[in-house]
């Protein structure tokens, strides 16, 4: 740390970025190195900052965006091929289409928010702009599931249906299943899955720390072989609920499935959460693209985690 700085100095967020800059001025100390230390020595004291320094860190360290560093010829591929893939699918016109007329939607609808437990009345057009994934993220799920030729999938936090609707879009066979806590929202969503003409997507209503474990129950007994192609996590942004949502789906997945993690950086909490996930057992290789992350399970996969700028 600088000699003129302790931390009990720290009292503004103009001290804090003041020092960052200090510590950046010290010859032996690199960018990446700066980061680290100013998390670890002084503690990050709001989550505006952790997410800014996160973010830095993230680009700073992002070696395997060009696919540096990556062996397998099947994650080299998601790496130079899908990840960056900028051409558009049929479906996504109508679907952003709707999204926008969502994000001018002035209707209120009441959200039962098992997660926070903030419950109460919201605009539609700002549950739009505040919980929807940018264009390009979402788009990436289509992209992944046409990949996977994925037939069997699930979605926790449907949330308006738009994400759902281009993980259906990718196979009109496939099977969908979309967990949400509100059923307003919820209603709002199978409305909108009725105008893109999507008939293969169920929405599953309630708190999901009891309708999954049900769901995952009932497909395990129905059929001891079934397994996901792909799962979008989304739901309940804190730590520990990831980490059990993900522990639970983690018992439907096989060698091929991918587990798609949303905000994994939102917080120190869902951070740590990100990295307990990356440990554990049966989980291989891991792809980090800051917003989103990626998880794989095939066993010929070297257990590392890739991190790469989306």
């Amino acid at each position: 740390m600088h000699k003129c700085y302790k931390k009990k100095d720290l009292q503004t967020e103009y001290d804090k970025f003041w020092l960052f800059f200090l510590l950046l001025s010290e010859k032996k100390c690199n960018f990446a190195g700066c980061i680290a230390k100013m998390k670890k020595s002084l503690g990050i004291y709001s989550e505006g900052l952790y997410r800014v320094c996160a973010y830095l860190g993230h680009l700073l360290r992002s070696r395997h965006t060009l696919g540096y560093g990556i062996h397998s010829p099947y994650l080299f591929y998601i790496a130079r091929a899908i990840l960056p893939e900028t051409c558009r699918y049929y479906s996504f016109d109508q679907i952003e289409q709707l999204k926008t007329r969502m994000q001018h939607m002035r209707q209120k609808v009441y959200v039962e928010d098992f997660g926070t437990g903030s419950s109460g009345e919201r605009r539609v057009d700002r549950i739009a702009h505040g919980s929807l994934k940018p264009s390009r993220q979402a788009q990436l799920l289509m992209r992944l599931a046409v990949m996977q030729k994925a037939e069997h999938m699930v979605e926790l936090g449907t949330c308006l249906g738009i994400s759902t609707a281009y993980m259906a879009s990718a196979n009109s066979n496939a099977e969908v299943i979309s967990f949400e806590g509100a059923p307003e929202l919820a209603e709002l969503a199978r409305r909108n899955w009725r105008e893109l003409g999507l008939k293969n997507i169920r929405c599953v209503v309630g708190n999901i720390d009891e309708t999954l474990p049900v769901f995952i129950h009932e497909r395990t007994c129905s059929d001891e072989h079934y397994r996901l192609d792909m799962a979008f996590l989304d739901a309940n942004h804190t730590g520990e609920a990831t980490i059990r949502y993900f522990g639970w789906l983690k018992t439907l997945a096989g060698e091929k499935s991918i587990f798609v993690l949303d905000d994994i950086h939102a917080s120190r909490d869902m951070h740590n959460a990100w990295k307990q996930i990356c440990a554990m057992e049966g989980v291989t290789a891991t792809m980090d693209l800051y917003d989103m992350g990626l998880v794989f399970f095939d066993s010929c996969l070297e257990k590392k985690m890739y991190r790469i700028r989306l």
